[in-house]
């Protein structure tokens, strides 16, 4: 077991949060988001959201969750996530991307609850630190 922390994580944080749920729940539910999908129906047709999450990995970069399963029995303490939001227009044609909003999260044990720090990799896209704070809270609440 082991902490997982990226060295060029963000010092300036968008959101720092609580969630109800010890860590090793956190780190299932993070686990069980990755790689889902949802399509609804928007104005310009179908819409694909995905969600893809990467760990930390050797401080330097991430590695997919796929490749480190099963997740919590190789985490302690802390970890530090890569929170990929992809959102795609489905047409007969091809997949045509319409917006990425790309998370740093770091969450940390703290007994009952577990600590989230969230900050976005870039200002483009059309989420915010508080969209990921919801998103979690509803998946692993």
């Amino acid at each position: 077991m082991m902490r997982r922390i990226y060295h060029r994580f963000p010092q300036q944080i968008d959101l720092d949060f609580e969630l109800a749920r010890p860590f090793q729940e956190v780190i299932s539910c993070m686990a069980r988001m990755h790689n889902t999908h949802t399509t609804s129906k928007g104005n310009e047709g179908l819409i694909k959201e995905r969600i893809l999450i990467q760990v930390a990995d050797g401080r330097t970069h991430f590695l997919d969750l796929d490749n480190l399963a099963p997740l919590s029995e190789k985490i302690s303490e802390a970890a530090d996530f890569r929170v990929d939001f992809q959102r795609a227009l489905l047409t007969p044609e091809k997949r045509l991307p319409i917006a990425e909003n790309i998370f740093y999260l770091r969450i940390v044990d703290k007994g009952q609850v577990t600590e989230c720090y969230a900050t976005k990799e870039s200002p483009h896209g059309d989420m915010d630190a508080i969209d990921l704070r919801e998103l979690l809270k509803g998946a692993c609440e």
